[in-house]
C-alpha cells in the first residue's frame, strides 16, 4: 500500500474513502491498510486524499505489529486455499456434467470433439493432426462372438416402421457406438504428470496395511512384494527399478477404493495417475519378467481403464509372449509354491487367451495343440488360497476348515479353456454339423459334471460360510454357467437345425444376469469386459427372433420381451456397483433400452394387425341393404367413425332431432348395431341385442364443430315431395 501521511480518526480508520471505492462509488470501510473491498485482491489500496501517515503502531507495540502482519499473512493464505478449493470443485463439476451429458444426450463421437477429461485438465497434450486421426476399426475373424454387429442392421430394417423413423435412426446410432466399443482400441490421454504422488507418512502406512490385508485375493496367481519393496513403492515410487510393481500395487489400491460404497474420488485419481505414469516405462512391455506378466494380466482381466475388449486383448498378447519366453509352463523351479504359482498364472493366461480368441475370431497366442498336455495346477495348492475369507467383511464367519469351492471352480475353468481351444480350431476350419454336435456333447458333459460338483460343494459349505461367501460361490456358479451358454450360442450359430438350442441358451443366459451383478471386490465374476459386453450376444439373438418370428405363442413373446428388459435393469444395477465405469454402464443401458423399445413397437404393431385381420375374418361377408345398395360403408371401423362424426355434428344443434326423424320413412336411415359405439375403453362391445339409429348420439361425442341441421338435410326435396302430394290431392 502506498501511504502518504493520511489522517486517522480516533477509531483507527482512514478519514476518507480509498481511490478504488471512490471511483466505483462504493461504500468504503476505510480499514487500514486495506478496506474490505480491496482486501481479497492483490495490489495496493490507495488513500490519496489523506495527507498524514497514520501511526498504526502505538509506542512500544512492536509485538502487536508483528502479530498483525502474521494474521494478515494467514488470512491471505486462507483466501488462496479457498480459491483453489473452489477451482477444483468447479473442475470436478464440469467433468461430472460432461459425463452426464454424454449419457443423456448420446452423440456420435467425432475426431474433433474433445473429451470431458481433455477439456478440463490444466495441462493437456497439444492438439495435432495426428491426434485428430480416427481410431481404425480392427478386423474380426470369420467366426466370432460379436457377429451381431454385422447382422443387426438388416434386422433393424425389417422392423415395421409403425412410428417415427427416429427409432430406427437411434437404433442404428446405438449399434454404431457399440461397434466402435468392440472394434476399436484407443487409450484416453489425460493430463501430463511429471511426478508420482507420494502420500504422507501416516496415510502411506495405512495404505500398506490395507494392501497387505487384501493381497491374499491374488495369491493363487500373483506374487506379493516384500515389505521393503512395498515401502519403496508407496513412498519412493520413482526409485523402483521395475515399474510394473508400481502398476500392480496402485491398481490394487484403486480397485479396493472403487469397490467401496464411499469411494474417495481424490485418492482414486492419484492411484490412477501413478499407475499410468508407471505404464510409460516401455520395459513393462518389452522385458520378459514375471512381475510384468503379473501386472499386464491384472489390467487385462480387471483393469477399469482398460475395460475395452480390444485393449484387454492387446495386454493379454504382451503377457502371453512374455510367459512363453519365461517358460512359465516348464518345470524349471524346484520350489513347489513357486512352481504351482507359475502354472496357475500360465493357465489363467491360457483361459483368457481362448476367451479373447473366441470373441474376436482371431488366432490364439498360446496354441492348444502345443500346450494342451501341460499339467494343471495341484488341487491342494489351489485349496490353500482362500479369497472368500480375505474379501469377507465379517471375520467371525471364517470357517474352521478351508473351502474347496474355488479350487473346483478354477480347475473347471482351466478344463473349459482346453475345450474352447478345440472349438476355436473347429470354427476356424469350418467343421461339419457332426463335429459340432460332438463338441456340444463334450461341453454338455463338462457342464453337468462341473455344475454337480460346485452345487454339492456349495451345499456342504453353506452352514459354515458367511452370507458374503455364499453369495460369492453363487456368483461363481452363475458366471460359469453363463460362459457355457455363451459358447453354445457361438458353436451352433448359422446352423438352422440348432435354432431352438440357441434360443433356449440365449433365454437362460439372460435370466442369469441379475445374479451376476458384481464389482472388483468379487473374485469369481470373471473378466470385467465380459460383464459389460457379453450380455448383448444373447440379447440380439432374442431381438432377431422377435423381429422375424411369424406365429409364436403370446406367452413366448412376452417372456422374451421381459428378458430383454432384464438386460436393461442389469446394466442399471451394474452401474451402481461399478462406479468408476458408471458412464460406460449407463451408455450400454441406453443401447439396450433403444432396441427394447424398437422391438416392443414392432411386436405391438404386428399384434394389432393380426387382431384386425382376425376380426375382419370373423365378421363374414357383407350383406346388401333393403334398397339394393351395398352396406360396406357402414361396416367395420369406418362405419363407426362416420356415424360418430354425423352424430356429433347433429348433437351440437339445439333442436328436437328425434321428432324430425319420425317424419322420415323407416328405410332411409340405416339401423346400426350398438357395438359400433357402445364399446368400452378397451374396445369390447356391450352385451345385449340393442340397435341404434342415427339420431341417438350423445353430446359427449361432439367433435366441437357447430353445424346446422340444414347442412345435412335436403329441405328442397322435402318441399318438393309435399308440394307434389298436395297437387295430387
Amino acid at each position: 500500500m502506498e501511504q502518504g501521511n493520511p489522517a486517522v480518526t480516533s477509531d483507527g480508520l482512514a478519514r476518507y474513502a480509498c481511490d478504488h471505492c471512490r471511483q466505483r462509488k462504493l461504500r468504503c470501510s476505510r480499514d487500514l491498510p486495506k478496506c474490505n473491498a480491496c482486501e481479497p485482491w492483490p495490489g495496493t489500496c490507495n488513500y490519496s486524499r489523506e495527507h498524514a501517515v497514520p501511526n498504526l503502531k502505538p509506542a512500544g507495540s512492536e509485538a502487536s505489529s508483528t502479530e498483525s502482519i502474521s494474521m494478515l499473512t494467514l488470512k491471505a493464505e486462507s483466501i488462496d486455499q479457498r480459491l483453489q478449493k473452489v477451482e477444483a470443485a468447479i473442475q470436478g463439476l464440469a467433468v461430472t456434467v460432461n459425463k452426464i451429458l454424454e449419457v443423456v444426450v448420446p452423440s456420435k463421437p467425432t475426431a474433433h470433439t474433445p473429451t470431458a477429461t481433455t477439456a478440463t485438465t490444466k495441462q493437456i497434450y497439444p492438439l495435432s493432426p495426428y491426434k485428430c486421426e480416427k481410431a481404425p476399426e480392427l478386423s474380426l475373424g470369420p467366426s466370432h462372438s460379436f457377429s451381431f454387429l454385422g447382422e443387426t442392421p438388416a434386422h433393424i430394417e425389417a422392423v415395421v416402421r409403425a412410428g417415427t423413423p427416429l427409432a430406427h435412426q437411434s437404433a442404428l446410432s446405438e449399434l454404431q457406438h457399440l461397434s466402435a466399443s468392440l472394434r476399436t482400441a484407443k487409450v484416453d490421454k489425460e493430463e501430463i504428470v511429471q511426478k508420482f504422488h507420494v502420500p504422507l507418512k501416516a496415510a502411506g502406512y495405512q495404505m500398506i496395511a490395507r494392501f497387505l490385508e487384501h493381497a491374499g485375493l491374488g495369491d493363487t496367481f500373483f506374487t506379493t512384494p516384500s515389505d521393503e519393496l512395498l515401502r519403496c513403492i508407496i513412498f519412493k515410487p520413482e526409485s523402483v527399478t521395475q515399474k510394473a510393481w508400481v502398476v500392480y500395487v496402485n491398481y490394487m489400491m484403486l480397485a479396493l477404493i472403487s469397490a467401496e460404497e464411499q469411494g474417495e474420488i481424490i485418492e482414486a485419481g492419484r492411484f490412477r495417475r501413478n499407475m499410468r505414469l508407471a505404464l510409460n516405462d516401455s520395459a513393462i512391455f518389452l522385458e520378459p519378467r514375471v512381475i510384468n506378466v503379473q501386472a499386464l494380466t491384472l489390467l487385462a482381466v480387471h483393469g477399469e481403464d482398460f475395460a475395452s475388449p480390444n485393449l484387454s486383448w492387446m495386454l493379454i498378447g504382451h503377457a502371453c509372449r512374455q510367459a512363453e519366453a519365461l517358460g512359465l509352463h516348464a518345470p524349471g523351479n524346484p520350489d513347489f509354491e513357486s512352481r504351482q504359482r507359475s502354472l496357475s498364472l500360465f493357465w489363467l493366461l491360457f483361459a483368457v487367451d481362448k476367451s479373447c480368441s473366441l470373441a474376436f475370431g482371431r488366432s490364439s497366442f498360446l496354441p492348444s495343440t502345443t500346450y494342451r498336455d501341460i499339467p494343471l495346477p495341484d488341487f491342494g495348492y489351489l485349496v490353500k488360497s482362500q479369497p472368500h475369507n480375505v474379501s469377507s467383511p465379517n471375520k467371525q464367519h471364517t470357517p474352521s476348515k478351508p473351502s474347496l469351492f474355488r479350487a473346483h471352480l478354477l480347475l473347471a475353468r482351466m478344463e473349459l479353456a482346453k475345450l474352447m481351444g478345440t472349438i476355436l480350431d473347429l470354427l476356424t476350419l469350418g467343421g461339419s454339423s457332426a463335429l459340432k454336435e460332438e463338441m456340444g456333447t463334450q461341453l454338455s458333459l463338462w457342464f453337468h459334471r462341473t455344475n454337480r460338483i460346485l452345487a454339492e460343494t456349495m451345499d456342504a459349505e453353506r452352514l459354515s460360510s458367511s452370507p458374503n461367501q455364499v453369495q460369492e460361490m453363487s456368483l461363481g456358479i452363475s458366471s460359469m454357467k453363463f460362459q457355457y451358454l455363451h459358447i453354445l450360442i457361438l458353436l451352433y450359430k448359422g446352423d438352422p437345425s440348432y435354432v431352438s438350442i440357441r434360443l433356449d441358451s440365449a433365454r437362460e443366459a439372460i435370466s442369469l444376469l441379475p445374479s451376476m451383478v458384481s464389482n472388483w471386490a468379487s473374485v469369481n465374476n470373471g473378466m470385467i469386459w465380459h460383464l459389460l459386453y457379453y450380455p448383448f450376444i444373447p440379447f440380439f439373438v432374442l431381438f432377431e427372433h422377435l423381429v422375424h418370428e411369424e406365429a409364436s405363442g403370446v406367452s413366448t413373446t412376452q417372456q422374451d420381451l421381459h428378458l430383454l428388459s432384464t438386460t436393461v435393469f442389469y446394466f442399471e444395477s451394474l452401474r451402481k456397483q461399478m462406479r468408476v465405469l458408471a458412464t460406460i454402464c449407463a451408455r450400454l443401458q441406453h443401447v439396450a433400452t433403444v432396441f427394447l423399445r424398437l422391438v416392443q413397437a414392432h411386436v405391438s404393431h404386428r399384434a394389432s394387425n393380426l387382431a384386425k385381420a382376425n376380426s375382419q375374418e370373423a365378421a363374414g361377408p357383407v350383406q346388401p341393404t333393403t334398397n339394393g345398395r351395398q352396406a360396406n360403408f357402414w361396416t367395420g371401423s369406418a362405419a363407426s367413425t362416420n356415424v360418430q362424426q354425423v352424430q356429433a355434428d347433429i348433437a351440437t344443434d339445439e333442436m328436437d332431432i328425434e321428432n324430425l326423424l319420425e317424419w322420415l320413412p323407416a328405410d332411409i336411415l340405416p339401423v346400426l348395431p350398438a357395438t359400433l359405439h357402445e364399446g368400452g375403453n378397451n374396445g369390447t362391445p356391450q352385451s345385449g341385442p340393442s340397435v341404434t339409429l342415427l339420431g341417438s348420439a350423445s353430446p359427449q361425442s361432439s367433435h366441437g364443430r357447430k353445424r346446422s341441421f340444414d347442412a345435412i338435410f335436403d329441405w328442397f326435396s322435402w318441399d318438393a315431395f309435399y308440394t307434389e302430394t298436395e297437387s295430387m290431392e
